[in-house]
């Protein structure tokens, strides 16, 4: 099947008659035929064409080629949808009272490129009432249990001190109840 399509402001509009006719030429590899019904002006096809560039950089495109259509009134509900972010976490009602109350820990990694001794994740410990942050790079995520044991064990000989709360985000690394038991800490 060899049909004609329709050339609007350089564009090549492609608009089968049918969904038939779509499917029997896709599948037989012919040119569809465009029917010269363009429902989408010529700045919505620029603009979804173009990956959804902002007025600016159409209105730059225009003086460069006059045959870019450019609208500043007309919006595009994409674009703003793209815009709207998730608001950000409730601030926690829970402040602690002195240090080692409630500790947060994260690991980050693995990293692209390991540091010259080899180590392509980390641990972070931050304690929540005095902001102080600990970092221990390990070889793999397997180390985590031994990492956590070592600051416990930190802790409690370097600070008059028990940690009372891990916070975490519940990663598989922190899945340690009988280490928390042991130590008293609520997970």
């Amino acid at each position: 099947m060899i049909e004609v399509v329709e050339v609007i402001n350089h564009l090549y509009i492609l608009q089968p008659s049918s969904k038939d006719n779509f499917v029997s030429a896709c599948k037989s590899n012919s040119v569809l035929n465009a029917q010269p019904k363009a429902t989408t002006s010529s700045f919505d096809l620029w603009h979804y064409r173009l990956g959804h560039p902002s007025h600016v950089v159409l209105q730059t495109m225009k003086i460069h080629f006059p045959y870019v259509t450019y609208n500043k009134n007309v919006t595009c509900d994409y674009c703003h949808f793209g815009k709207q972010t998730i608001l950000p976490f409730p601030t926690s009602t829970t402040k602690s009272l002195s240090c080692f109350d409630l500790v947060h820990m994260d690991i980050w990694g693995p990293l692209a490129i390991p540091s010259i001794h080899g180590h392509k994740n980390f641990l972070t410990v931050v304690d929540d009432y005095s902001r102080h942050t600990w970092i221990y790079f390990m070889k793999s995520k397997s180390e985590t249990r031994n990492m956590i044991q070592n600051f416990i064990s930190y802790v409690q000989t370097q600070f008059p001190k028990h940690i009372k709360v891990i916070r975490s985000d519940n990663g598989v690394e922190f899945a340690m109840d009988q280490l928390y038991a042991t130590y008293g800490i609520v997970h």
